[in-house]
């Protein structure tokens, strides 16, 4: 029991006794919680209706789009959402046991979150100091934005920093003047993109490494619009402009410049200001129990005026569940589903040490059996050259 369970159990006690009923104790309370939690789980698994998100093994980092991991920095799933990010990326130190959950599904799993600093509304979020809701993205590429614990990358700091200038600016890519905006560093080049906008839209965008005049090594930022993208870059943006002639109404030719986007780019920012939020909302596993396993449970207890407090204890034991996005009150059911998918990987992973150690003996004697015959047939060549 925690301390939202007591200030409960308090309240049905008291207003029990003003019907002179007995007071429940805490062990009937714990009791019934807890085969509350174990009879859903067992539904849960005889039905088949545990949410288990898809996980791609071909999956990126939706913060630096990198699809390489470590040991010490694996890519790490979001239960609701599915959302995936590296440790590091991410500010997870520690792999959690059980479920784990981002930020905003942890915090907001049923409202949708608006960035700051871009008009997306899905990717990696963490709260700034005062409860807003800011991309990881965003905050590593605008230059004013920081992190008040680099180890854990939360809160997001300084947005109060950012110049007026940079929220005035229009995104090239989304046509929006929204949020703040980032510009091209090549000199005398002002154009201006969302951190987001130029991710999807595939621009070059790294974070370099350079010596400073006193030998220390700096980080950098460096964006490129689709114009100045290096030669040697190894990304190929999804946007182009061009320069368009047309006849103004003097006569004299009017040069303008049109954007020319990529249909995979079309789909993505069709997708990012329509039906985004939709598609990325959060799924709660809402607990159930048969209505027989209920009468079991409600026989387990003998106390006065028992229907009426099971059925508010059931309540609470739901909103609960889903105060928590679905997430089991005993920890050892939390970790069990994990453990039964790590066995059956296991299990898939032997059959194929199997299969693969079968087929290693089968080549081998295909080895041995071509080896035997050439053998054969050099044995054969060297008596017709002694009887010849």
């Amino acid at each position: 029991m925690d301390e939202e369970d007591y200030a409960w159990l308090d309240i049905m006690n008291e207003r029990r006794q003003e019907h002179a009923h007995s007071k429940v104790p805490c062990e009937i309370f714990e009791q019934l919680m807890d085969r509350f939690e174990k009879e859903s789980y067992f539904e849960s698994q005889t039905s088949g209706s545990v949410y288990d998100p898809l996980i791609d093994e071909d999956a990126v980092c939706c913060i630096c789009n990198d699809g390489e991991c470590s040991n010490s920095n694996v890519i790490l799933f979001c239960d609701m959402c599915n959302l995936a990010v590296h440790q590091d990326c991410y500010g997870v130190p520690f792999i959690p046991e059980g479920q784990w959950l981002c930020r905003r599904c942890l915090n907001s799993p049923s409202k949708p979150v608006d960035c700051v600093l871009c008009p997306s509304k899905a990717g990696a979020f963490k709260q700034t100091e005062c409860n807003r809701w800011v991309h990881v993205l965003c905050a590593l590429w605008v230059p004013e934005v920081h992190f008040s614990n680099p180890v854990f990358l939360e809160p997001i700091d300084s947005i109060n920093e950012i110049p007026a200038a940079r929220w005035k600016l229009t995104c090239y890519i989304c046509r929006r003047r929204e949020g703040a905006c980032i510009q091209c560093v090549r000199t005398n080049c002002y154009t201006a993109f969302h951190v987001t906008c130029a991710q999807q839209a595939g621009l070059h965008m790294k974070i370099e490494t350079y010596q400073d005049d006193h030998g220390n090594s700096t980080v950098k930022n460096v964006a490129y619009c689709d114009i100045h993208t290096p030669a040697d870059s190894d990304v190929t943006p999804l946007i182009r402009r061009v320069n368009d002639e047309s006849d103004a109404e003097d006569g004299k030719k009017v040069r303008r410049k049109s954007i020319l986007l990529d249909k995979k780019l079309q789909q993505k920012l069709k997708k990012k200001f329509s039906s985004e939020a939709g598609a990325n909302a959060p799924v709660v596993n809402i607990p159930y129990i048969k209505q027989d396993k209920m009468d079991e449970i409600l026989n387990l207890v003998e106390i006065d005026d028992k229907e009426e407090f099971f059925e508010r204890l059931k309540a609470y034991w739901t909103l609960k569940r889903q105060a928590r996005n679905g997430v089991a009150l005993l920890r050892r059911l939390q970790v069990s589903h994990t453990r039964a998918s790590m066995a059956d990987d296991e299990a898939v992973d032997k059959d194929q040490l199997v299969k693969c150690q079968r087929l290693r003996h089968d080549l081998e004697r295909a080895r041995l059996l071509v080896e035997l015959i050439r053998k054969k047939k050099k044995k054969k060549k060297k008596k017709k050259r002694k009887r010849g």
